[in-house]
């Protein structure tokens, strides 16, 4: 036997206030990255994270109040049935709530695909189109809810084919940009190994990708199952759905801030550890010790036409430097959209 409509909206304000409390963590550590963090470090304010940022955060705060909300109005006028009337205004904002977060996620992923593939469009076609679609069945979804009579519930015989198809467009569209984005970074990234000393950012940058986005896809493949099932439980798991779009947006932003945080700490440390202390006589005959500035090493990569006859000289020269040189065949993929 399924689990009753009254026990799963008691169960989604509990788990709805818990995912909620991660989404405000990351919306503050991320809106603190992009606004303060980036200009102290010199990069720009990135307007359109923000404000996507902004709008998760304010979706999320507003789904959990009228969860709340909700829950007040049934318990102290004791009329259960307002937890199934799909048409109740609260009921309605909140089938909004779940259909607008994840277009947003769904469509800033676009964006960055886009913006990886260098804008080029050919690549988001499908995308594009699938976001579209997502659209529409969103609106239909929003549009029947409302004009819906009598306490059936979110899994309405009516509503059922139009939820189903949200949720399946999402996970679509997800699987498929998320790997266009990690297909694109690793042919730029095995391009120019043979250039580069070290490849650990964009490594790291495709293992972002891929966790955020398999977080998000296997939370929209359960909730798409609730609801293909009909079960109560989708009122949870569409909550928790709202909750984690934001969560996931955020983590990426996160992340790859601190990536670069790390690299730059690493490179300090490296780079004042190889300064060894050099006694020099002075024209007075008096000793004075002082720190020789360290330079980062030169790392050159020779092709086998090369000619193997180097002068030692320059061979001395080259081993003092610290210093990486990058000659890509091709352009790296633009990934400023992470910060």
């Amino acid at each position: 036997m399924g689990i009753s409509v009254t026990k799963a909206r008691i169960l989604t304000l509990f788990f709805t206030n818990i995912f909620l409390g991660i989404h405000l963590v990351t919306f503050g550590v991320s809106l603190y990255t992009q606004l303060w963090k980036n200009p102290a470090n010199g990069r720009p304010i990135k307007r359109l994270l923000v404000a996507v940022t902004l709008a998760m955060g304010i979706i999320g705060m507003l789904d959990a109040g009228l969860d709340v909300a909700l829950n007040i109005k049934v318990w102290t006028s004791g009329n259960v049935s307002l937890f199934s009337d799909v048409a109740y205004w609260i009921n309605v904002v909140k089938d909004s709530d779940k259909a607008i977060q994840p277009l947003i996620g769904d469509g800033i992923l676009t964006y960055r695909c886009w913006v990886v593939w260098e804008r080029r469009w050919q690549a988001i076609v499908v995308s594009t189109i699938l976001w579209f679609a997502g659209l529409a069945v969103s609106i239909a979804v929003i549009a029947k809810s409302a004009m819906l009579k009598g306490f059936t519930g979110i899994n309405a015989p009516s509503l059922t084919p139009f939820l189903g198809a949200a949720y399946t467009l999402t996970v679509a569209l997800n699987i498929l940009t998320t790997s266009l984005i990690v297909y694109r970074i690793w042919i730029v990234s095995r391009d120019v190994r043979r250039y580069i000393a070290g490849q650990d950012k964009l490594t790291y940058i495709i293992r972002i990708i891929i966790e955020s986005g398999a977080l998000y896809s296997i939370t929209a493949l359960v909730t798409l199952l609730t609801a293909v099932s009909k079960s109560n439980a989708d009122y949870i798991m569409g909550n928790a759905l709202v909750q984690m779009t934001g969560i996931c947006f955020n983590l990426i932003i996160i992340r790859f801030d601190q990536n670069l945080a790390d690299r730059n700490q690493v490179i300090s440390v490296h780079t004042t550890s190889r300064s060894p202390p050099v006694t020099t006589v002075t024209s007075g005959g008096r000793r004075k010790t002082g720190q020789v500035h360290a330079v980062p090493m030169i790392h050159i990569v020779h092709s086998q036409s090369q000619d193997k006859q180097t002068d030692v000289t320059d061979k001395e020269t080259l081993t003092t430097q610290d210093q990486e040189i990058s000659l890509p065949p091709t352009t790296k993929p633009d990934v400023s959209w992470s910060t």
